[in-house]
């Protein structure tokens, strides 16, 4: 049995996947939005209930992007499946829409461009290692 305060898999691996997100302009830059010539920051979370995992969250805020343990009760993000998914998507083989589509992850609130948002952001991470 994994200790409580110990990070799965997948946890450890997006943290790593965000970890150096947060140092990439291209990819820091999936979070800007320009309305009406202004670029707004995009600010959102996302609540990760995955199998095999204990519950964790990713918050995007002024082009950061944090991940805590625990449960954020007022995510507008809320995703459950397979842990083996996410692992996948931050190793580069497959992303959000494959894994939504053959139901692996299923996105149980909020919008689903909004994921695809994220997982921009991840592939930006993993072009940037090659």
């Amino acid at each position: 049995m994994r200790e409580a305060n110990k990070m799965g898999d997948a946890q450890e691996k997006l943290n790593k996947i965000l970890e150096e997100m947060n140092t990439i302009k291209k990819a820091k830059s999936v979070f800007v939005t320009n309305v009406k010539g202004e670029d707004i920051n995009w600010e959102m979370s996302f609540q990760f209930n995955l199998d095999n995992e204990d519950p964790f969250y990713v918050e995007v805020k002024d082009q950061i992007a944090t991940l805590s343990k625990g449960t954020k009760s007022d995510a507008e993000i809320v995703m459950s499946g397979d842990n083996d998914a996410l692992i996948r998507i931050c190793e580069g083989k497959g992303d959000f829409t494959h894994a939504i589509s053959r139901e692996q992850i299923k996105v149980e609130q909020g919008k689903v461009m909004d994921v695809i948002r994220l997982t921009r952001a991840i592939t930006q991470v993993l072009q940037a290692k090659k």
